[in-house]
């Protein structure tokens, strides 16, 4: 085999990996929709949000990341302890979807030794596809993660399940691009899972195994790096903000005292998304899905800011804001770009540059400061 077609094959296996794992994060969002459009219990729908905002975000850091994985991925300070129960969370819920159970346990000497878990956006990847594998191939069966210190310098993870196992004579097979276990229905997959999970391992600079459990079933066993670092102290110069649920409780008393924030964006989901946001958050939304729509609404109402969509067709928010500085009335309005694209060396004139997804904790941060700036740290009465 040439170089050339070592080199196309590799690509291959990247590339069909990362569609892999991207479905499976899809596939939990999915779930997790299902199941909070099905449920009446404002609880368990609460607990489904945050399993969802989770899995999201998990998917948006593989989405941006790529199929190309690095070897030094972004450190997050989150103790592996915390992490591991915000995965159970979600990982509960989804074995209950489909009918089975998850559970964790993590020794002792782990939750006293608080390391670091180790690049978490590899780490929840590498968990969800062998979780995704035991849900699909364990069906109704018990899942349980354990998580403990294997020595000074590494910690071991072990997913089992008591469903029928893999049946393989040599389990290094299962680790194998392309590979089906034996009895496995090929239109289940494309026997990628494992194999990308050990992948993801590797730049992690971890190993993965697989062994039969007893008396039945199949386990997966993880070695990782310890991760150990101290957690950065908060900042003590700076002064503690009130939380979003203060905001909310001090901004939605009042209509007449919300600040008017115009919004512009072609994409209709984008629009209702911000909206909504912007309505919990205490102010009052005015919305225009193109930057001619801007421009007429303008003509009848004062926003006391504004927040515009970049690419936009037609009129783009670049185009939009000069416009706008054209007109008396509103040449000192405030406004803020929103992109899913980094802000660019120079964002002027724009105020501000947000950008996607939206944190709403960011996004109230934001919009005050911007709002103080132009001697509105008080919104306007109407």
């Amino acid at each position: 085999m040439t170089r050339n077609s070592l080199n196309t094959d590799t690509k291959r296996q990247k590339t069909d990996s990362f569609r892999h794992d991207l479905r499976t994060h899809l596939s939990a969002i999915v779930s997790l929709t299902d199941l909070i459009r099905k449920s009446e219990d404002q609880e368990k729908i609460a607990a489904l949000i945050e399993a969802l905002h989770f899995a999201a975000s998990n998917a948006m850091t593989m989405v941006e990341g790529g199929a190309e994985l690095f070897k030094q991925p972004k450190q997050e300070t989150i103790l592996l302890s915390c992490w591991l129960k915000e995965f159970e969370g979600l990982a509960s819920l989804l074995a209950n979807s489909h009918g089975a159970r998850f559970q964790l346990a993590i020794s002792p000497d782990l939750e006293e030794g608080a390391p670091l878990a180790p690049a978490p956006s590899y780490l929840h990847r590498t968990l969800m596809l062998l979780l995704d594998n035991a849900l699909k191939y364990a069906q109704q069966a018990t899942i349980t993660l354990t998580a403990a210190l294997k020595s000074d310098t590494e910690i071991l993870l072990t997913l089992c399940d008591d469903g029928p196992g893999f049946r393989e004579e040599n389990p290094e097979l299962l680790f194998e691009p392309y590979h089906r276990g034996e009895g496995q229905d090929a239109s289940d997959g494309k026997g990628l899972g494992l194999w990308s999970a050990r992948h993801i391992l590797s730049v992690m600079g971890g190993t993965i195994t697989a062994q039969e459990n007893t008396p039945h079933g199949a386990c997966f066993l993880i070695t990782l790096p310890l991760e150990q670092a101290r957690l950065p102290e908060p900042e003590k110069s700076k002064p503690s903000r009130p939380s979003i649920k203060h905001a909310l409780t001090e901004k939605q008393g009042n209509e007449k005292e919300r600040a008017k924030i115009l919004i512009v964006d072609d994409n209709k989901t984008n629009l209702l998304i911000l909206a909504e946001i912007l309505k919990a958050l205490g102010f009052s939304p005015i919305t225009a899905q193109s930057g001619s729509e801007a421009l007429e609404l303008l003509k009848h109402i004062q926003p006391d800011l504004a927040i515009f969509d970049i690419r936009m067709d037609g009129m783009s928010g670049w185009d939009l804001i000069k416009h706008i500085q054209q007109k008396k009335n509103h040449a000192a309005l405030p406004v803020i770009a929103i992109s899913a694209d980094d802000a660019p060396q120079t964002i002027a004139p724009f105020k501000a540059w947000l950008r996607r997804p939206i944190e709403a904790d960011t996004l109230y941060e934001l919009l005050t400061s911007c709002l103080a700036d132009s001697t509105l740290a008080r919104p306007k009465s109407q």
